[in-house]
């Protein structure tokens, strides 16, 4: 008899673009990851450690928190990274508490960011699609 793994369905969606912040006039890449699940109450973050080693992007999911203003509100939570001065090729890691990794290929030119290389059954569903940033 053979046992079969449960198909688990991805619980987050990883955006990456271009973003010109509105009052310094800087641009970054922004890397933000949110919950596929909409939460009613309130407003959750995401809690990202995050660290570039050479072409090595990693961000690992702490956690989730409630806004400082413990507002109601609704939608999914998020968390975000925002990286100056890239440019090229990188390798992105996603890691979850409990050490499960997801890993992306990254390509950052001039007017677009693209991922590709999601592993067979990703917890984290890539997107380059901007989002409202808070």
């Amino acid at each position: 008899m053979t046992v079969r793994k449960k198909r688990r369905d991805p619980e987050y969606v990883l955006h990456s673009f271009h973003h010109t912040d509105e009052r310094s006039g800087r641009s970054s890449i922004v890397f933000t990851i949110r919950t596929i699940k909409e939460f009613t109450s309130f407003n959750y973050e995401i809690l990202l450690d995050a660290s570039l080693l050479g072409r090595t992007i990693e961000l690992k999911i702490l956690g989730l928190r409630t806004t400082p203003l413990i507002m109601p509100g609704m939608g999914p939570a998020q968390g975000k990274r925002e990286y100056e001065n890239l440019n090229g090729a990188y390798t992105l890691l996603v890691r979850k508490p409990d050490g499960e990794t997801n890993e992306f290929s990254v390509h950052v030119a001039p007017d677009r960011v693209t991922m590709d290389g999601a592993p067979a059954r990703p917890f984290v569903l890539i997107s380059n699609e901007p989002v409202h940033l808070p």
